[in-house]
């Protein structure tokens, strides 16, 4: 029986290592934390149901056919889910969904409008690697950079639009101006003016993903892979437990982890991986009183604005048993790339913080429950440049018969991306002759 050896169970790993499973390999996963899963944790408290880590799962129609593999059943969000909220002078302004609302949206000006209605006749660059900051005021114009785009790249990067590559970073808007030109006309060729899929999480949270890939794998949990070498056609891990040998490695942990243990087989070239940076994040979940918060997604909020909070999301407004009966649960996030400073205060601070300024942009009272949760490397960031660590990972790949790399650094940062990836991990390793016929 093919024998396979994973370092890191976080989704990534956990989900590739499901599928080499069914496949009829024996798999091993070495998790340095107590429990598996990563950054997906999700804890029920005073009643409150709520995730530390990622909320929900965008899921298409190849993830959902893999939910079903596991026999779980995904838990749809509500259909006021579609509604997504700017906060701006000092007021909720909702996302325009289609033209007619963009048009009469007070969320830009006039002048930023027209702007934006020049755009298909905005010729595409043929310079160097831009900026999703250069790439969106050379496009779409300054202010649709900082009241739409630049939220959206807090929600998702917690980064800082100033440093990450529209190449790397938002690869399919980078896509539509290289194949038509124009990313109004191409989304409008595409049908597609926003991401695909359907919005889901499970009954008892993102956790029932993690436990039921758990359920069928051997994962060593609180034991630290120390170091790799090679030893023969295969490699020697040095482990808390001791020693284990195997021919296939697949490494599935964040790039700064990779980078050691790889340091010594690659030459010290995996070494670069340490360069890719990753920006805190504090995730604080609040209960508050019902009767506040709007139908909805949740609220971003542009740095303009001069505050701390990045984004809101209304947890209790997508999926139901999140919060008691006329109580609201509202996740909280702060930090990232534009105010790394907020990692190193205390949780009072943070939730004095939090307290005033959902006051000020909800109107909320005094809440009744909260839980601050600090993530000191949460998101890699997809800054100018990155193609080469990408190129790196795919040498390493090719210089080390049995070795493979996957996670959040390599093929995107969200929950699906990185399920979509195992599959092409399984597809590579297929390629190579790995996995029994």
């Amino acid at each position: 029986m093919k024998r396979v050896v994973i370092v890191g169970s976080g989704i990534s790993g956990l989900s590739l290592a499901f599928r080499l499973k069914r496949r009829g390999c024996e798999v091993t996963l070495y998790e340095k934390e107590g429990e598996a899963g990563g950054n997906i944790r999700t804890r029920s408290e005073s009643g409150y149901l709520f995730e530390l880590g990622p909320q929900t799962i965008l899921a298409d129609e190849k993830i959902l056919t893999f939910f079903r593999e596991l026999d779980l059943k995904p838990l749809r969000a509500e259909p006021s889910s579609k509604n997504r909220f700017i906060y701006r002078d000092g007021r909720l302004v909702p996302l325009p969904l289609n033209p007619v609302a963009f048009l009469t949206s007070p969320l830009l000006s006039l002048k930023a409008k027209l702007r934006v209605l020049k755009e298909p006749w905005i010729p595409p660059s043929a310079g160097e690697e831009e900026s999703v900051a250069d790439f969106v005021r050379r496009r779409l114009g300054a202010e649709f950079l900082d009241y739409i785009v630049a939220p959206f790249v807090s929600g998702v990067y917690a980064g800082d639009p100033e440093q990450l590559s529209v190449r790397y970073a938002t690869r399919k808007v980078y896509a539509l101006e290289r194949e038509f030109g124009s990313l109004i006309r191409g989304a409008l060729k595409k049908k597609a003016l926003g991401p695909g899929g359907v919005l889901i999480s499970f009954e008892g949270g993102l956790r029932e993903l993690v436990e039921r890939l758990s359920q069928e794998l051997e994962v060593r949990k609180s034991c630290s892979v120390l170091s790799v070498r090679r030893k023969g056609e295969g490699f020697l891990l040095e482990t808390c437990r001791g020693e284990d040998e195997t021919e296939t490695l697949v490494l599935s942990c964040p790039a700064y982890t990779t980078a050691s243990l790889l340091a010594e087989i690659s030459g010290g070239a995996s070494r670069a991986f340490e360069e890719i940076d990753y920006v805190p994040l504090v995730v604080v979940n609040v209960g508050v009183k019902s009767g506040r918060v709007p139908e909805g997604f949740g609220l971003l909020v542009p740095r303009r604005e001069g505050k701390r909070i990045l984004g809101v999301i209304f947890s209790s407004k997508l999926f139901p048993g999140r919060a008691p009966e006329g109580r609201d649960l509202l996740t909280v996030y702060l930090g990232g790339a534009t105010d790394r400073e907020v990692i190193d205060l205390s949780e009072e601070e943070v939730t004095d913080i939090v307290v005033r300024e959902l006051k000020d942009i909800l109107n909320t009272e005094d809440p009744e429950f909260v839980h601050v949760q600090k993530w000191r490397r949460a998101i890699p960031q997809y800054g100018i440049g990155y193609g080469r660590y990408l190129n790196l990972a795919s040498e390493l790949e090719k210089s080390h018969r049995g070795l493979y790399l996957t996670g959040n650094y390599l093929s995107g940062v969200s929950v699906a991306d990185c399920l979509r990836n195992s599959e092409e991990v399984l597809r590579r390793m297929e390629e190579a002759g790995e996995l029994p016929r």
